[in-house]
């Protein structure tokens, strides 16, 4: 055996302890520290002298590459996002490669309970603790995700590999980009874990196929390159579906909006007024617009299309259009328009055709409102970035309310917040702006945003559907 056991050298001070903790006498003290032993190390669970306190194992480059190796992913030291738990120790990732290796090669006849019974007749009596410790290995690794099934904290919105032997990365709502203590380590076991998570896609991550996008069945967003595409190593994201729709309680809880602010995008929803949200990329645009479909009527019409399925509504009566090859989000935003929408939402516009297709459903004016996400870090660079995609100036008028969301860290925390808003293509400047927009009296207007953002203030809901639900008790009051 090659592992190094050993006095903590900042601790050691020659006592003496761990020579006397060991029953058979093969721990000697040279210059002042404990020096190398393994006689007991793989004798079945932690040597006498680590149970006592007296020593502690640890491994050498080497053998700790050799462990990865055997798992395919390794636990790391350190990290600033750390998953409470230990490597296996170096006999029992030696046990779980050649269980796995005789699983793989009696293609399964045998379940690693059975496997792991004949090495104990091979090799001698293996304790009860390891055998269990090596199962639990097992089916993390192979009937799990390894290091992905560790990342199941709510607040992680996205996870990312940026190679082999790096630290993954999590992006934790509040705290922005983390390492981790977790590891991809092998090529072979990378491409596993992608295949299995991606099980639902026809094509499979292979070095021959280096690149795979997928939805996975929760709605999170899975992409992942391998050289030679990617020339940085392997690469993975997968962006998070939030299992809780964001509430316009949460988007003011967490300082995104102030009551004011939602109360006047409230008020152009309800005016049947075309809003676009935007923002840079990770700033939470289609997590707000997704809290502000709880202003629609609940018992109105709602047509999504949207590349990923990312919005969820409230509402019963909705139909989900998602482009495929051959139909583009263009067609079926057009496609709308032969549907009979209350509500059109668009989940991202990107591309000329796609800003046509919008504006001409605005234009139409077939719907209650027509709204959608883009890239925009102020009014005037979002209305610039629309006359850039063909847009014809004129056609802005079509357009009543830009929301702009900027995404930023801020002393150590990631910040989400709207900071602007703009009235048919130009800067919101005043009560006055919005009055002309609604073609209401200002008084009107300064009265609606107050007892609108009276109820905001006071409805602290969690659950999408209620908080909807309250909005119509509110409308009928």
């Amino acid at each position: 055996m090659e592992g190094i056991l050993a006095i903590d050298p900042a601790k050691c001070d020659g006592c003496g302890a761990c020579v006397d903790a060991c029953p058979y006498g093969a721990i000697k003290i040279v210059n002042g520290k404990a020096v190398k032993c393994d006689l007991c190390v793989f004798a079945g669970g932690e040597p006498r002298c680590v149970l006592s306190g007296a020593a502690r194992v640890v491994y050498t480059e080497e053998e700790i590459e050799e462990m990865g190796n055997a798992l395919g992913w390794l636990i790391l030291d350190g990290g600033e996002f750390v998953v409470d738990i230990e490597r296996p120790r170096l006999w029992e990732a030696r046990l779980f490669r050649e269980v796995s290796e005789r699983y793989e090669k009696l293609r399964g006849k045998f379940s690693w309970e059975e496997i792991l019974q004949g090495l104990e007749y091979e090799m001698g009596e293996i304790s009860e603790e390891v055998k269990k410790s090596v199962l639990w290995w097992l089916r993390l690794t192979y009937e799990e995700n390894g290091p992905l099934s560790l990342l199941n904290d709510p607040e992680i919105e996205e996870i990312a590999v940026t190679g082999l032997k790096k630290p993954i990365r999590v992006y934790v709502r509040g705290r922005g980009w983390l390492k981790t203590n977790l590891s991809f380590w092998t090529e072979e076991y990378f491409l596993s874990v992608v295949n299995r998570v991606a099980a639902g896609v026809s094509r499979r991550l292979t070095t021959s196929n280096a690149r795979i996008s997928a939805v996975l069945p929760d709605g999170s967003r899975l992409h992942a390159v391998i050289p030679p595409l990617s020339v940085t190593g392997h690469t993975l994201t997968i962006r998070r579906f939030s299992t809780r729709p964001f509430t316009p309680w949460d988007l003011m809880e967490l300082g995104t909006v102030d009551p004011e602010t939602l109360a006047l995008i409230w008020l152009f929803i309800d005016e049947e007024m075309n809003v676009v949200i935007a923002g840079n990329t990770g700033s939470g645009k289609t997590t707000t617009l997704n809290a502000l479909t709880a202003f629609i009527p609940l018992d109105e019409r709602i047509i999504i299309v949207e590349e990923t399925p990312e919005i969820r509504p409230p509402h019963e009566h909705v139909v989900r259009l998602i482009p495929s090859e051959g139909t583009s989000m263009q067609d079926l935003v057009y496609d709308t328009l032969r549907m009979r929408p209350d509500r059109i939402i668009v989940g991202e516009v990107r591309r000329p055709g796609e800003f046509r297709a919008l504006f001409d459903t605005m234009l139409a004016g077939q719907g209650k409102g027509s709204y959608a996400t883009m890239h925009g870090r102020s009014v005037e660079e979002t209305v610039r970035r629309i006359l850039s995609m063909g847009i014809p100036e004129s056609d802005l008028l079509a357009l009543d309310l830009i929301v702009i969301q900027r995404g930023r860290r801020g002393r150590g925390q990631d910040v989400r917040k709207v900071e602007a808003l703009g009235v048919r293509g130009r800067r919101y400047g005043g009560i006055a702006d919005v009055a002309a927009a609604l073609e209401m009296d200002t008084v009107e207007v300064e009265r609606e945003i107050r007892e609108r953002a009276d109820f905001l203030g006071r409805t602290k809901e969690k659950d999408l559907k209620a908080y909807a639900e309250a909005v119509e008790r509110w409308r009928r009051r």
